[in-house]
């Protein structure tokens, strides 16, 4: 009986033997604004295809899922993501009804996201543009695959996955070799290059690779080619990490810039009221910069709210030439760090998770991660000059810059 009341007492007091242990707070360190251990989420993605439509819901976060569409889409009817959305959902799992009417529009292809060609003296072609702009296509899709954990998705489905890719192949039309259909009406029907996409979706990122082989039976010159480029709805404010933008600037005010000016820059980010997107380009094939003069611009923002990556600029092209990019567009609803000093958030390669890091300008700080942010296996995947970051713990890191700038970690697993 004695035993029994001191086991009652010790349960009122201190709980059950097996309940979850209290985070601690590392002394000195500043934390992140991530859920706790407590609240994990799957890696699982569900994959709906219907007809051509095919949509991915993964976990955003421990509140939200987030919700890929792919299906043909702009003037030229490509196959690419043509929305990305999300909606509240605290389950582990994402929602397995992914036709879900969305709550949040992150991301939306009415104009391009994988970019056109313009022809210096012949206009726009590929991506969402009609031949100078009139009626006639510039590009058609020539077929799309799926594959869904290394097979191929063949007819309408709906099942778990922890990969999916699509693999698009296009058709640019060339614009310096215009010509009539049969009824006289105005077409384009040469070949300037065939166009390979192929997107890797995982978690809150979309991994892109694309290729063209150029088979114009002249030479052209292309006067500017945005390979990658932003839909993000409802922009507020940018930052260009090793740009011109070190901090959030409002979008009135950001402006273009050079290679000269910002040779290392390759990574913007953009936010709304209530996300995030950012776009990384790699710096392999194109993303090297090797294709654009020092005096030509790097970034490019609209007037409308949409920026660019540009990678060619006044460069030749001839039959047999080649040109490859890869890039990552990351979504999220709430940073891991976003103060007056530091922007922290996470993506996903295929070759890994990756940590992101912009310093708004010189600081010194140690900082705590998120349990999921595993910094005992990492490295570093590129870094700013004057940025030094080095572990301080399991999930803490310690930072000191001498200037604005930023890092990638690949976390090993």
């Amino acid at each position: 009986m004695k035993r029994l009341r001191f086991i009652i007492i010790a349960l009122l007091l201190y709980g059950p033997c097996d309940a979850p242990a209290r985070q601690t707070r590392i002394p000195g360190k500043e934390a992140a604004k991530q859920p706790s251990a407590e609240q994990t989420i799957s890696d699982r993605m569900f994959v709906k295809l219907q007809g051509e439509d095919l949509y991915i819901t993964a976990k955003l976060d421990p509140q939200n899922d987030i919700i890929y569409l792919f299906r043909r889409c702009m003037f030229n009817r490509l196959y690419t993501f043509y929305r990305v959305s999300s909606i509240p959902n605290s389950d582990p799992e994402p929602t397995t009804k992914p036709e879900t009417t969305p709550q949040l529009l992150l991301n939306r292809a009415y104009s391009d996201n994988i970019g056109p060609f313009n022809i210096a003296g012949h206009g726009w072609c590929g991506a969402n543009h009609k031949y100078l702009e009139r009626t006639a296509p510039t590009a058609c899709n020539e077929g799309f695959t799926i594959h869904v954990d290394n097979r191929e998705l063949r007819g309408d489905t709906r099942m778990w996955a922890r990969s999916v890719s699509v693999t698009s192949e296009n058709t640019i039309l060339d614009p310096t070799r215009p010509g009539t259909d049969p009824a006289g009406r105005e077409e384009l029907h040469d070949k300037l290059c065939h166009e390979t996409a192929t997107y890797h979706i995982f978690r809150n990122s979309i991994e892109v690779q694309v290729s063209h082989r150029f088979c114009n039976p002249t030479p052209v010159c292309v006067a500017i080619y945005y390979g990658m480029q932003s839909m993000f709805e409802g922009e507020k404010q940018v930052l260009t990490v090793d740009g011109a933008c070190a901090d959030w600037t409002d979008t009135g005010q950001v402006t273009n810039f050079t290679k000269q000016e910002y040779p290392h820059f390759r990574r913007y980010i953009e936010r709304s009221g209530h996300s995030y997107q950012s776009t990384y380009l790699l710096p392999e094939g194109l993303g090297d910069h090797a294709q654009i003069d020092e005096d030509d611009y790097l970034f490019v923002y609209a007037s409308y709210g949409k920026s660019y990556h540009k990678l060619i600029g006044n460069k030749e092209r001839v039959d047999g030439d080649t040109t490859r990019w890869r890039g990552l567009y990351t979504w999220f609803a709430e940073a891991l760090t976003d103060d007056a000093t530091l922007l922290c958030y996470d993506g996903w390669l295929r070759d890994g998770h990756l940590l992101f890091i912009a310093c708004k300008g010189a600081c010194e700080r140690s900082i705590e991660f998120p349990p999921y942010i595993d910094l005992n296996h990492f490295e570093t995947v590129e870094s700013s000059a004057g940025i030094q970051v080095v572990q301080a713990a399991k999930h803490a890191l310690k930072i000191r810059a001498t200037q604005a700038g930023g890092c990638i970690l690949r976390l090993k697993r």
